[in-house]
């Protein structure tokens, strides 16, 4: 069970970076050029706002299976010495899961409103996320890249 689901978690990681990624610079251009907020627009965003929480629905489910975590928790202390422990333990899903909130607020905040305002709003929090997203993933074990 453990493998199928981190080779799931791998894979749509290249769906989330992507669709976040269009999304943000969607969002820029169309505050830029100000733009009012569309139904394409909106779901963009809805592609972005499913990808991140299914990929941090699957990343949950791996955190109580990975044996990395189970090995980080055997001696907590000891494992925040380590950063690669450090990052599978706590770095990580902390960052992730503040990125899925990011993104969870700009749906909110945005959701109904169809002016200029929501392209700004959702360019910030999705760059943020954007950010943090790329801030944490492990990029040596990313298939593909490694």
């Amino acid at each position: 069970m453990y493998s199928p689901t981190l080779n799931l978690h791998h894979y749509l990681a290249y769906a989330v970076v992507l669709l976040v990624t269009l999304f943000t610079f969607y969002s820029l251009w169309g505050w830029l050029a100000g733009n009012a907020s569309t139904a394409k627009d909106k779901k963009l965003g809805l592609a972005a706002f499913i990808a991140v929480h299914l990929q941090f629905t699957i990343g949950l489910v791996l955190y109580f299976l990975s044996p990395t975590v189970q090995q980080a928790f055997k001696d907590f202390g000891l494992a925040m010495k380590s950063s690669n422990l450090r990052l599978y333990a706590v770095e990580h899903p902390l960052v992730m899961l503040i990125a899925a909130v990011l993104v969870t607020v700009a749906r909110i905040r945005t959701k109904r409103n169809d002016t200029n305002t929501a392209h700004r709003t959702n360019f910030i929090l999705y760059a943020i996320a954007l950010l943090l997203i790329l801030s944490r993933i492990p990029w040596a074990k990313w298939p593909g890249l490694s």
